[in-house]
């Protein structure tokens, strides 16, 4: 490993040091690195380092690299767990802020670190990544692409982004204007750029790309504007040529789930695919969340299933065929969401199985080879459905079903959910899945709306927000026992990070950054950072000391306009990344 903190005399000149890397990892080398093009800022002109190769090997083997951060969550089983045990609960109390990025934008922020043999990578909001010294918080560049002047009124849900994907010797970053980048992740020049969509019909990109048997993968945002129809597309790492691509529901009549959709609903249905999916290695699988179907609140015009909204796919990752699907919520009412991660689990029943935490207000055990359910349990307080049928499907309460002629109340949960997007965390050592959650309820009038391209596709009279709590739940993932809550005044707005120094690690909407006992819930340590959180915790190692990273930065989603209103009075906005540490 290579650092920038070496004294000048005892670096090695570029081509020594390419050829002594070579004989550990296998890399493309250059004498010089390229000179970096217009909007990269390259703060450190003379300094000098090869790019740290990240291969497959080293993603496949993830969940067993305490030290670096190198999938969006933690490795391909999504578990958000590492095995770093120099903080513990015997001594977060001395953790401490060791350096803090601001992003210079008031924007919300839903990032996340991607780390590397302490480098840490980040993007903010506004279409902006970082490279940072892990030790120092020193930038070793930054990359900053302009955003058109006509995106702000498409936007969904703030100029949010959830991260970069590491692979070989370039960074990956999919951005708000639907293009995908690829930069060198020593100088941040632009290797490559896909364009993937059309911003002006409100299609976005915001979350993380999976790097995944030599493939980029994401999916798009933006469903709810314009109907877009969702896709998960495969690239070529090496010059963003697509590979495969899947929509998430039909395109055309003759499609066989078209039938799900009432009067060619489907044209306009959205669907989105806008978190990151996860690879199941042993089976050749990719699993991808796929969201909500549009008009939302209006599932009168689009009677039947829907599909594949509100469902996790599992996809042949050579093809991008669809294998098997498990929809949580069928002809959503509710803007529920089913985007939301799974974490692979083999339990201790013996099954292979994934977890997840719905918007729906549920959390759900699915056997992973073929999408039977095994269980489902309630996050948060839940009346939409007054029970559940074959294969955990859903039995909807009439009396909570958006209407013309009348105010539906207290619909529990509320639309961003009993867990929002917000990812859990799963730890093996206590087999506890932790899902941050939400108890919340709404108030719902549905109104006809006219389809228009490009343009908000709601149909809601009324929708209003009532009281809230939130905090972190932790279930037995065989059973889906509730073994422990810790309650919040808020909404839990942060993902959750598991260790093995027996710690899960929060955020909330005030700001707190909190460690908790990842068997019984107590508080051991909490700092305020100064603004609301909304991104995820992360650790990693720089020069052999542990740290913990948070992105922070309120807003972002559907919470922000409806019962914000209130917190954002006595929240500051704007946001960045803070690290920390023990004391010396």
């Amino acid at each position: 490993m290579f650092h920038s903190r070496r004294p000048a005399a005892l670096r090695l000149h570029p081509l020594v040091a390419c050829i002594g890397l070579g004989l550990l990892v296998t890399s493309v080398c250059r004498a010089e690195d390229p000179e970096p093009p217009l909007g990269v800022n390259v703060l450190e002109n003379t300094f000098k380092w090869r790019p740290n190769y990240v291969s497959d090997d080293m993603l496949m083997h993830a969940d067993k690299d305490a030290n670096n951060w190198l999938h969006y969550g933690k490795d391909y089983q999504n578990t958000r767990f590492s095995a770093l045990t120099q903080i513990t609960t015997e001594n977060v109390k001395k953790l401490v802020p060791k350096w803090n990025l601001s992003f210079g934008v008031n924007e919300a922020q839903d990032s996340q670190t991607t780390v590397i043999h302490g480098r840490v990578f980040v993007t903010a909001s506004q279409n902006k990544v970082f490279a940072l010294d892990g030790v120092t918080g020193k930038m070793l560049w930054k990359y900053e692409r302009s955003l058109p002047g006509d995106l702000g009124p498409k936007l969904c849900c703030d100029a949010v982004n959830r991260g970069v994907a590491l692979y070989k010797d370039m960074v990956f970053m999919a951005t708000l204007d639907t293009h995908v980048v690829a930069l060198n992740s020593t100088t941040g020049a632009v290797v490559w750029e896909k364009k993937m969509g059309d911003y002006k019909s409100g299609e976005i990109y915001t979350s993380m790309p999976l790097v995944a048997k030599g493939m980029v993968i994401v999916g798009n945002s933006g469903g709810d504007v314009g109907g877009n129809v969702g896709r998960i597309t495969a690239l070529n790492p090496a010059n963003g040529e697509v590979i495969w691509e899947t929509k998430t529901r039909p395109t055309s009549a003759d499609h066989p789930q078209a039938k799900t959709w009432a009067n060619d609903s489907w044209k306009t249905g959205g669907s989105s695919a806008w978190l990151t999916g996860t690879y199941d290695a042993k089976t050749d699988t990719v699993l991808w969340g796929v969201g909500n179907p549009t008009p939302d609140f209006d599932p009168s015009v689009r009677k039947g299933d829907n599909l594949y909204s509100n469902s996790t796919l599992a996809l042949d990752a050579s093809t991008g065929k669809i294998k098997y699907h498990f929809q949580y919520t069928p002809n959503d009412s509710w803007d529920y969401d089913g985007n939301n991660e799974v974490i692979m689990v083999d339990d201790e029943k013996g099954r292979k199985v994934w977890v997840h935490g719905d918007r729906n207000g549920h959390l759900y055990s699915i056997d992973r080879t073929n999408g039977k359910c095994n269980w489902v349990v309630p996050i948060a307080r839940v009346n939409w459905v007054t029970g559940f049928g074959e294969n955990c499907r859903p039995i909807v309460n009439p009396d909570k079903v958006p209407r013309y002629d009348k105010i539906v109340t207290d619909i529990a949960p509320i639309l961003d959910g009993g867990k929002e997007w917000h990812p859990a965390a799963y730890s093996p050592r206590t087999k506890l899945v932790y899902i941050p959650f939400i108890d919340s309820s709404m108030d719902i009038q549905a109104k006809k709306t006219e389809w228009k391209h490009g343009e908000w596709f709601l149909s809601s009279r009324v929708l209003k927000a009532n009281p809230y709590t939130g905090g972190v739940k932790a279930f037995n993932a065989t059973t889906g026992e509730q073994i422990w809550t810790r309650p919040q005044s808020t909404p839990a707005t942060s993902g959750l990070l598991a260790t093995a120094g027996k710690l899960v690690f929060s955020g909330d909407a005030e700001g707190w950054f909190s460690a908790l006992k990842d068997d019984t819930g107590e508080e051991m340590w909490r700092f305020n950072v100064g603004s609301g959180i909304h991104g995820n915790p992360t650790t990693f190692t720089a020069d052999g000391k542990q740290y913990v990273a948070i992105v922070y930065g309120p807003g972002g989603g559907s919470l922000l306009p409806l019962i914000y209103d209130e917190l954002m009075k006595r929240s500051n906005r704007g946001g960045g990344l803070m690290v920390f540490g023990l004391s010396d």
